[in-house]
């Protein structure tokens, strides 16, 4: 392979006008019919973290965790100020369910935690970008959710903004749902010294800002339009196998 690349780099200027358009050599490659299949992968690293809501206002965490997707299921959620202070969290046991029905379920959970404290100004967060976007429509994904919606729905006027984050960056939350699939029972928890101890660290960095890193593999792009669209969308980027 390396022979047939240096040939192709000492050729390149000679061949047709369509291989002197040619700006890459995997564009070379395919044009002299030798069909490679990448083993190197574009590698995207990203900072992640926690922000807390403005002031006046209140963030309510949740996630949804399914063991099989469908499986065991559990989702959990916390509610904090500006200032990263827990006014509640929760963990809950759900059966049998899927990962976007559980995470339907510890919204409506969480929504009807700061309906009885009547906690309002709230900043929804979940990193469920399909639940996300039906919220933000007023739409509900699936008639499997129809009863869930409805409750979802009659507390929606207490919701200010609704937010998708990343997993790495709703990770306190990620820790109750997971709590509540070991657990097998519901739990509310008014101080975070009373959190399982994985929550208890994962609040403990967000507070402080601490971020995450997020990696996400793709195929190595094999043209420039790709590399340049992949450039684009990048933060940090490293090339390895």
């Amino acid at each position: 392979m390396r022979h047939v690349t240096q040939w192709l780099r000492s050729t390149h200027s000679l061949v047709s006008n369509k291989t002197k358009r040619s700006r890459s050599i995997c564009e070379a490659f395919g044009l002299w019919g030798l069909h490679i299949i990448p083993t190197q992968t574009w590698t995207t690293v990203r900072s992640v973290r926690w922000t807390p809501p403005r002031a006046g206002q209140w963030k309510l965490n949740v996630d949804g965790a399914s063991q099989g997707n469908p499986g065991s299921s559990g989702g959990g959620g916390i509610l904090r100020d500006s200032t990263g202070c827990i006014l509640f969290a929760f963990s809950n046991f759900y059966n049998i369910q899927t990962n976007t029905v559980a995470e339907a379920m510890a919204i409506r959970d969480g929504l009807f935690l700061c309906e009885e404290q009547n906690i309002t100004n709230i900043v929804l967060e979940s990193d469920s970008k399909v639940l996300v976007d039906m919220l933000r429509a007023d739409s509900c994904p699936h008639w499997r959710l129809k009863n869930i919606w409805a409750d979802i729905m009659r507390c929606r006027g207490r919701i200010t903004t609704i937010t998708h984050q990343f997993r790495e960056g709703n990770q306190t939350a990620d820790a109750l749902a997971a709590h509540g699939v070991r657990s097998h029972r519901r739990t509310v928890f008014s101080f975070w010294q009373d959190m399982p101890l994985e929550a208890r660290g994962a609040h403990r960095l967000e507070r402080l800002g601490i971020p995450s890193l997020r990696i996400h593999r793709t195929p190595l792009p094999t043209s420039p339009r790709q590399w340049r669209i992949a450039w684009r969308r990048s933060g940090v980027v490293t090339i390895g196998r």
